[in-house]
């Protein structure tokens, strides 16, 4: 009675096969969240390690071939491995003239990095809001 081939019906795979494909490296990405909040939490009270996280974070995906998400890499200095959070590692800094835009300093190497401001997202067609005029604000 026991059969050599599948428990399930020819040309049905089982649930678990089906949601492994799609993600690539599960434990290469696991380890690099948890290097990067390992980073976070020991900021506090010692940068150094956290420098040394992001440091080992960084290489691991470069030698893994992993793109890292773009808040992970905003977050992380490039020239010294440090986190550019503000207040503890970095400064943030809004700039006008021109184009809006967020200056993240890093306190350790002095490195700057440049991000413009998002516009508002409306649909085509709709005009800018626009603020109460002088004339309707009582005087």
């Amino acid at each position: 009675m026991g059969s050599a081939g599948p428990a399930h019906p020819a040309g049905a795979r089982p649930i678990g096969d089906a949601m492994a494909a799609p993600v690539r490296d599960r434990e290469a990405l696991q380890r690099l969240s948890f290097l990067f909040q390992a980073a976070h939490w020991v900021l506090p009270h010692s940068p150094a390690l956290a420098r040394f996280y992001c440091s080992t974070q960084r290489g691991a995906a470069r030698r893994l071939v992993l793109r890292m998400a773009p808040s992970v890499k905003r977050a992380v200095c490039r020239r010294c491995c440090s986190l550019l959070l503000p207040g503890a590692g970095g400064r943030l800094r809004l700039r006008g003239g021109g184009q809006p835009r967020t200056v993240l300093r890093c306190q350790s190497c002095g490195r700057c990095r440049r991000y413009l401001c998002r516009q508002e997202l409306r649909p085509l067609g709709q005009a800018p809001p626009s603020g109460p005029t002088p004339e309707d604000s009582p005087a």
